[in-house]
């Protein structure tokens, strides 16, 4: 017993390791955004870099308070809390909002604007959690998906209407790695998860669209015969991938302009060098003239001339490879590992479903983020809207990620008072 009970200590105590990696890439974070505003901006107390110490100031103590919420209650303010950021994601979606570069994303409270939808997350993360900790879910019955899929599909639906694909596709890695930590094997969710890649590769664009789609539905049906699934089950899946198939145009025809050309862009950034493929090789650019070690903290010649754009926000990692080069970001990528290990090794030390669910969901959230906007920058994947955790600038992302550390925070100091129930 007193084994166990200095087991339980040792649990309860707050990961100073943790909370450093999040010091350590803020700061990291600031002399960024410093060293791509600086020369565009004199008065200090109104340039971008110290509006991101105030955001950080403004975190810790949203991340503090949050670490003091009994777990008990973020399980009953779960529901109420999605409620509350889906009316005000409906406000945003109606054109309620101000609106920026095409999309109505944020709500002006006169001393500072909020976007609604980087509190979605954390809300809808709490939500789902809640029910896929006290329910089971199973492919083979349809029922079970009901109501996580409501839960889903509202947020995304509204975020979607801004529009803001990015930050919907955050819901749904969420949702997807949920159901994974509720007990949904690896093959079922591909099989969940097979009509949207039917709709991605019967897409006429993409080279050898055609062939791509035909060993896809070769690899469902495999699947579906050796899982021995009911035939009923079986049909209807390959029915829905061959229309979800054919549907692909009108997908693509949904989208809106921008993002269209982000995808084709994509495919060949140089067909619109001076449009739609700007960003990404001059991104390319930067972090390629970077080298080895960089060219030195603000000595950028891409960021000080003004040819990487968005240079503090989604682009900051292109800053961080021409100043500090691939040494640089070795470093932070090593810095982003350690804290999504610290992070997820909170789920081996306690046993509530609830606790692991939200801990998962967190580090999905995170990671997502920083996958999608380095591949962003490296042209591996579309120009998105996804800024990076604890870099890029922006006061509601800032308060967004400070506030998913103060609710990890949480799970790992208090966790551990729901382990008498299991033992």
């Amino acid at each position: 017993m007193r084994g166990s009970g200095r087991f339980l200590n040792n649990k309860m105590k707050i990961d100073w390791l943790f909370l450093t990696l999040v010091f350590i890439l803020t700061s990291i974070g600031i002399l960024l955004v410093y060293s791509a505003t600086a020369n565009a901006e004199t008065v200090w107390y109104a340039s971008r870099w110290f509006r991101q110490i105030v955001y950080f100031v403004c975190g810790c103590l949203l991340a503090a308070a949050l670490a003091c919420v009994r777990i008990d209650y973020w399980q009953r303010l779960a529901y109420p809390l999605l409620f509350l950021t889906v009316l005000a994601l409906a406000f945003v979606a109606l054109g309620g909002g101000d609106a920026a570069k095409g999309a109505g994303r944020w709500i002006d409270l006169g001393f500072v604007k909020i976007q609604p939808s980087e509190f979605a997350k954390i809300t809808f993360l709490l939500a789902m959690s809640k029910w896929l900790s006290t329910h089971h879910v199973d492919v083979l019955q349809p029922k079970t998906f009901v109501v996580p899929g409501l839960i889903f599909l509202v947020p995304f639906a509204l975020v979607l209407k801004q529009p803001d694909l990015s930050t919907a596709l955050v819901f749904t890695a969420v949702t997807i790695v949920g159901f994974y930590w509720a007990g949904v094997s690896l093959l079922d969710l591909c099989l969940l998860l097979s009509p949207v890649a039917s709709v991605i590769l019967s897409y006429p664009h993409i080279p050898y669209s055609q062939i791509l789609w035909g060993v896809l539905l070769c690899a469902v049906f495999l699947l579906l015969f050796f899982r021995k699934m009911p035939k009923k089950f079986v049909i209807f899946i390959l029915l829905l991938n061959i229309v979800c198939g054919y549907a692909s145009t009108m997908a693509w025809n949904s989208l809106e302009h921008h993002q269209r050309e982000r995808v084709m862009t994509f495919v060949d950034p140089m067909r619109d060098p001076r449009g739609a493929g700007y960003q990404v090789i001059q991104s390319e650019v930067a972090i390629g003239s970077g080298g080895i070690f960089g060219k030195g903290f603000g000595e950028g010649s891409q960021t000080n001339l003004a040819f990487l754009p968005e240079e503090h926000t989604d682009f900051i990692f292109s800053v961080l490879g021409e100043q500090f080069g691939f040494m640089g970001c070795m470093m932070v990528l090593a810095l982003y590992f350690l804290f999504l290990w610290r992070a997820i090794a909170i789920c081996r030390l306690h046993l509530d479903p609830f606790v692991n669910h939200v801990v998962s969901g967190a580090c999905t959230i995170f990671f997502f983020h920083m996958t999608v906007n380095i591949s962003m920058t490296l042209g591996l994947m579309p120009v998105t809207g996804l800024p990076l955790p604890f870099l890029s600038y922006g006061g509601s992302f800032m308060w967004m990620c400070m506030m998913l550390v103060g609710i990890l925070v949480n799970m790992r100091y208090q966790g551990s008072q729901l382990e008498s129930n299991y033992n």
